[in-house]
């Protein structure tokens, strides 16, 4: 009978655990509900948005091997996105659809 009811108390537990899981996994974080824009402005405007943040969706045209980087298209141009210097990889998502939070840098 203390058998069962440990059981049951872990099986509970277990439950909670991935409900919770759940909430937090569909949360949307603040950051990403900023106006998305749209790659060909970025391109167009790089001066101008050059180390500004912003919110960028499309899929995920390409992919590093090891999930450091990757290519967004919006269906107006292509972005190179490095999640790298972050410390951060993705497993391979090409295809995807992507919602990207992260600063405009323009190299020469």
């Amino acid at each position: 009978m203390r058998w069962n009811r440990l059981v049951g108390a872990l099986i509970l537990i277990t439950l909670a655990a991935l409900a919770m899981t759940a909430v937090q996994a569909t949360e949307e974080p603040a950051e990403l509900k900023n106006d998305t824009v749209e790659i060909q402005d970025i391109v167009q405007n790089e001066h101008v948005l050059d180390g500004k943040m912003v919110v960028v969706e499309g899929k995920i045209d390409e992919e590093c091997g090891s999930g450091c980087w990757f290519i967004v298209n919006d269906d107006t141009a292509r972005l190179y996105v490095n999640i790298r210097p972050n410390n951060f990889v993705i497993p391979q998502k090409r295809g995807s659809n992507v919602k990207v939070y992260g600063k405009v840098t323009t190299s020469a």
